[in-house]
């Protein structure tokens, strides 16, 4: 049963909207601990009249809005192809057709983008990087060339932990995993490999049915279930197939999109997966249920290449093949002010109650068996207890 038919069906946002854009990433505000008020948005751009450059645009979450653009940097190398944001937010590493290029982010004052002093010659000749990734915590960077070639880098020193020259004929996609062991790879000829990235071998080849088509791959990210997740082509229809980290065995699959998935990514908690179509649409799905949540139609006019959810998921980037960028707000219950005192005023509505129901009805009296009230008979005198018949001294034993 198709995901897309659970949901209600909308539609993006134009104001969103950017066009002549070949690649991007989120770059949040230094310091934000939330998706809110802003955060920043770089943009890869190939464009005849402004040329080739990576601007910044402002997003507003509250307002849903993306901003003019506040700072642009031209691209002397050529074309920008792929933008990888680095953990700490202190710089961005782009690819282009030969090589690769780190620009340092300065967050203060007027933002700005600069080309780095840091050489990096294992990354010169490198050939057109379809796929340039970062480790959770910033350690490693790992690349997939169009050519096959496999590499995974120390990060910043690049020193080279994984190379692999035949990983693949052509790499599609890469991903590691949140304790940054294991790496995952994807090809155009459908094959998906697990590699161990501390021994720089191939641990495992995930099997597929003759009928299926492997696309994508992401790691799971909430840090209780080690999942794999990779995009699966059955016909027209996109599935979404779940493999353990354990012995690497498949746990499942759930068809999610009426069309091919084209690009995948999850989000931070690890709480949703974000899909984008060959028809370009775009869909949000619960990771605990498997199941859509949000089905957004038509956000590109053609195939989309890339997503990316913001650091708290509350906006979903997405990037299409008719070169456009949009920035989609999801849906998500949020906690307002109101929310809050309503909630405090209802717990002590509630424990006046329950105080009330206890010490007023007959079963507090009979949990505690005191007599109440007039029933409780008045307290004999002292002597009375010392004269009473019954009463023996107590016996005394010798030493």
């Amino acid at each position: 049963m198709s995901g897309q038919r659970q949901v209600k069906y909308t539609r993006p946002a134009t104001r969103n909207e950017d066009a002549g854009v070949v690649s991007g990433a989120w770059a949040p505000r230094a310091g934000s601990v939330t998706d809110s008020p802003a955060a920043f948005v770089l943009l890869g751009r190939d464009e005849e009249e402004s040329g080739r450059a990576i601007s910044v645009r402002e997003y507003n979450f509250d307002s849903d809005t993306l901003l003019d653009t506040i700072h642009a940097i031209e691209m002397e190398d050529g074309r920008p192809l792929q933008l990888a944001v680095h953990p700490s937010g202190d710089g961005v590493l782009c690819s282009f057709a030969n090589s690769c290029k780190f620009f340092e982010i300065n967050p203060k004052g007027l933002w700005k983008l600069r080309a780095s002093e840091r050489e990096l010659p294992l990354l010169q000749g490198i050939g057109i990087q379809n796929c340039i990734r970062f480790s959770l915590d910033g350690s490693m960077l790992a690349t997939g060339g169009k050519d096959g070639y496999l590499r995974v880098f120390a990060w910043p020193t690049c020193q080279l932990i994984l190379d692999e020259p035949h990983a693949h004929r052509s790499i599609q996609d890469i991903d590691i995993s949140m304790d940054s062991a294991y790496l995952a790879s994807t090809a155009e000829d459908s094959a998906c490999r697990v590699w161990e990235i501390s021994k720089g071998e191939s641990i495992a080849q995930l099997q597929r049915e003759k009928d299926e088509k492997f696309g994508y791959c992401r790691f799971s990210r909430d840090g209780a279930q080690a999942f794999l997740f990779v995009s699966i082509t059955k016909g027209e229809r996109g599935y979404i197939g779940v493999w353990n980290m354990v012995d690497w065995s498949k746990l499942g699959s759930k068809m999610l999109a009426d069309a091919p998935i084209a690009s995948l990514d999850v989000s931070r908690d690890g709480k949703s997966l974000g899909l984008g179509t060959t028809e370009g649409d775009l869909v949000v799905v619960l990771v605990r249920k498997m199941e859509a949540t949000q089905l957004i139609g038509s956000a590109h006019s053609a195939p989309v290449t890339g997503l990316e959810f913001s650091k708290h998921g509350r906006s979903l980037l997405s990037f299409g093949a008719d070169a456009t960028a949009r920035i989609s707000r999801l849906k998500k219950s949020e906690w307002k002010e109101w929310h809050l005192y309503l909630v405090l005023l209802g717990m002590i509505a509630l424990s006046a109650l329950l105080f009330l129901a206890f010490f007023e009805s007959s079963l507090s009296d009979d949990f505690w068996k005191f007599p109440m009230g007039r029933a409780q008979p008045a307290r004999p005198p002292p002597e009375a207890i010392w004269s009473h018949p019954t009463y023996q001294e107590p016996e005394t034993y010798g030493l």
